[in-house]
């Protein structure tokens, strides 16, 4: 399975790595999403070597090389745009998140995979934390009820940021690079979706990204009656141990359950049991599992309704700050039926 790279920001390099541990997949090629772009992340990566070829724009490169799949990973402005021309040459799609900054390209980026019979994942890396794992399996026997009350929380530091992250038109928000993230590990791990959305935005402290909201928080309905709420910051410590704090506590019927990846514990608590799961240290190859379900021809893993709900969720989500309403959610991305 021949693989090209377009843009040189995001998580490309997760992919890579999956990428090198499948013998039967290899990237052939890469070029910037637009001019000027740096693209040394696939050149400082083990997964480059003289025989991947370097292209300085990517509509030629998809027109010579006709890769069988295409990793997206550059501005978040420019995520639909290249998703939809590498959709319309046939290449099947592994892009960043959110994989649009607005309604208007989503939508035409999911009338691209439709009409073209694409297969799309989105790098929505969360689902392979091992904490959150072990907390799906929970929820999903049932020792917990059904969930009530969901509290979610990602965490990150400011660390640099680019310049474009200060600029809206280019980086769309926070609710949508960060908060996906949250409403990730909800949805995988009780399955539950979003009804409705009222969220509260603001930049607090960081005035040289003007646009970039360093502060976020959401409340949602579910579709079973309960509600969640989801924070997200900029503000981890420069000396915490980990970069990022992705903490889910769910308040279920028959009792409770908490999952951090930061502490890397699964905690229960119910009227039988309080309890403390370690989750054992096994990659789960999210990206490697895609992949090969293209090359067995079989369905991948993660639907790819899942990051096309999430993306307009955070889009809806950033509407409700910008307006200050609560806002229903579309039962699917082309209309409201």
């Amino acid at each position: 399975m021949r693989i090209a790279n377009i843009g040189g920001y995001g998580h490309s390099v997760c992919v890579f790595d999956e990428i090198l541990q499948t013998d039967e997949a290899k990237l052939v090629a890469f070029a910037p999403a637009y001019a000027g772009e740096d693209t040394s992340i696939v050149t400082s990566h083990k997964i480059y070597n003289d025989n991947i070829l370097y292209y300085d724009n990517y509509e030629e490169m998809l027109e010579k090389e006709k890769p069988d799949v295409v990793i997206v990973s550059t501005r978040l402005d420019k995520i639909a745009e290249v998703a939809i021309y590498a959709a319309n040459c046939g290449s099947h799609l592994i892009c960043e998140k959110p994989l649009a900054i607005n309604h208007n390209d989503l939508e035409n980026l999911y009338g691209a995979v439709k009409k073209n019979n694409i297969k799309l994942m989105a790098m929505l890396s969360m689902r392979a934390e091992q904490p959150f794992i072990a907390a799906r399996e929970i929820y999903q026997s049932g020792k917990i009820g059904e969930a009530v009350l969901i509290n979610s929380r990602k965490s990150y530091k400011w660390g640099t940021r680019p310049e474009w992250f200060g600029d809206k038109s280019k980086y769309g928000g926070t609710i949508g690079w960060v908060g996906i993230h949250a409403l990730d590990f909800i949805n995988f791990i009780t399955e539950l979706d979003f009804v409705s959305v009222a969220a509260m935005q603001n930049n607090f402290s960081h005035s040289e990204r003007k646009d970039c909201e360093d502060n976020c928080v959401l409340i949602l309905e579910m579709n079973n009656g309960g509600h969640a709420t989801v924070s997200v910051d900029f503000f981890r410590p420069k000396f915490a141990e980990t970069h990022g704090d992705d903490w889910i506590r769910i308040v279920g019927t028959k009792g409770v359950l908490e999952a951090s990846t930061a502490n890397n514990n699964c905690v229960i608590i119910t009227s039988e049991e309080k309890k403390t799961i370690i989750p054992e240290n096994v990659e789960n190859k999210i990206f490697k599992y895609f992949l090969n379900s293209l090359i067995r021809k079989t369905e991948p893993e993660i639907s790819m309704e899942i990051p096309f709900m999430l993306t307009n969720v955070c889009l809806t989500a950033q509407e409700a700050a910008e307006n200050k309403t609560v806002n229903k959610l579309k039962k699917n991305i082309k209309n409201d039926e």
